[in-house]
């Protein structure tokens, strides 16, 4: 039994299926959001598990759920449309038996924190269409299936070729509603690294202090290691050929913190659980292009380091 949660938007033109692999916090997110209006979905599951998985979603004082059909990767079938949220560590290894399913022009959008993953994509998969999504939506799980919504953002949807323009338009189109805004971005670098400076200077410290991400401004040393976060992300961010400006990044970043201000952080939820974090892939992957433009950046260097020595060593890219 279905009961997907009201949605303001405009009934979805295109109901194209999904699969979704990995339904945490944010695929789980969106598998509700695209069953809301209309479009259907299919988990990937992990391993063995049961033909179906309800999933719940807290916002406010509002409850909902749906009931998804699950499937292993074998049995998946031709996927169309493909909405991959796992750890950026593990993407590789979790689409790999998903291979034979995807045909040339199968469209995977990336949801996930942290820079990397799609470029390795690019490269090894140039049949496929990759489209990269960017959220601040705040969310995170209380158990396995429960989803609470800690804060509402917005989404950007962009591509890495140019010929893959009509392809992210036509998604953003498709999900896009009132009440869940999801945007088309010709240049979504931008919004990536901003989106990347904004983790770098939340995530780690929300692990290290294990608090949530609104008290962190309740914390001087905390704050002063944000602006120092932002002020070496805006050096690695210009030297690449983007607009940046340390002040702009600082203030994002705590209002940021601000609008989510009860959410865990998918990194401070891994340090708890004693998983691998996504550190190589925020903090890490900005101190790798440093390193490409001979620039220091010891605050990062710092969180990286400190964040390695509370968690498991992270998947290889």
């Amino acid at each position: 039994m279905s009961h997907p949660a009201p949605e303001s938007a405009c009934a979805a033109a295109d109901v194209t299926p999904w699969h979704v692999l990995g339904a945490g916090a944010i695929g789980g997110l969106w598998a509700l959001r695209m069953a809301a209006v209309g479009i259907p979905v299919t988990l990937i599951a992990h391993g063995d598990a049961g033909a179906s998985r309800t999933l719940s979603l807290q916002d406010g004082e509002h409850t909902s759920s749906h009931t998804f059909p699950q499937i292993s990767a074998a049995s998946a079938g031709d996927i169309a449309r493909l909405l991959v949220a796992t750890k950026a560590g593990i993407t590789r290894a979790a689409l790999a038996p998903l291979l034979p399913q995807l045909r040339p022009g199968s469209i995977i959008l990336l949801l996930q924190n942290g820079m990397g993953t799609e470029d390795l994509l690019c490269a090894e998969h140039p049949d496929l269409c990759i489209l990269n999504g960017i959220t601040t939506d705040g969310i995170f799980r209380e158990g396995k299936d429960r989803l609470v919504q800690a804060g509402h953002g917005e989404t950007w949807l962009g591509c890495h070729h140019r010929n893959d323009e009509a392809n992210a338009k036509a998604i953003a189109a498709s999900l896009s509603g009132n009440a869940w805004p999801v945007h088309f971005v010709p240049d979504i670098q931008q919004r990536r690294w901003q989106k990347l400076a904004m983790n770098c200077a939340i995530n780690p410290l929300t692990a290290l202090y294990r608090c949530r991400n609104g008290e962190l401004l309740e914390k001087p040393d905390a704050l002063a290691t944000m602006r120092h976060i932002c002020t070496e992300a805006a050096l690695v961010m210009r030297a690449e050929g983007l607009d940046a400006d340390s002040e702009t990044l600082f203030k994002a970043a705590c209002e940021t913190a601000r609008k989510t201000a009860a959410n865990i952080s998918s990194m401070r939820a891994d340090v708890d659980a004693g998983r691998p974090t996504e550190i190589d892939f925020i903090n890490g992957y900005l101190l790798r292009r440093a390193a490409a433009h001979g620039i220091a950046v010891p605050a990062n260097s710092a969180l990286c380091a400190g964040i390695a020595a509370m968690s498991p060593a992270a998947s290889t890219r």
